[in-house]
């Protein structure tokens, strides 16, 4: 997808698009869900990791629904809000 027809789309056209093709955005259930598994099965540090990363959110939104995060790297990674279309260029071409 080009920055283009990202600004066409609109944000929650654009998202839904982008989760099908980029294996980084996830949003706030499939999270939850990876956070209560690692509770489950005593991985701690990393649902501590991922809830505080939401918990201390600075975003002016009320609640983000969707992230970048890269589950394969744990904690080396946190969770980065995607709430506006400016926060999805990252994952389009020029």
């Amino acid at each position: 997808m080009t920055k283009k027809e990202l600004k066409k789309l609109g944000f929650e056209n654009a998202i839904e698009i982008l989760q099908e093709e980029v294996n980084d955005i996830t949003d706030i259930d499939v999270l939850k869900e990876f956070i209560k598994e690692n509770i489950d099965n005593d991985n701690f540090f990393l649902a501590m990791h991922l809830l505080d990363a939401i918990y201390n959110s600075n975003s002016p939104y009320p609640e983000p629904y969707y992230y970048r995060y890269d589950y394969t790297l744990g904690t080396y990674d946190t969770p980065e809000e995607l709430n506006t279309i400016e926060d999805l260029e990252q994952f389009c071409e020029d």
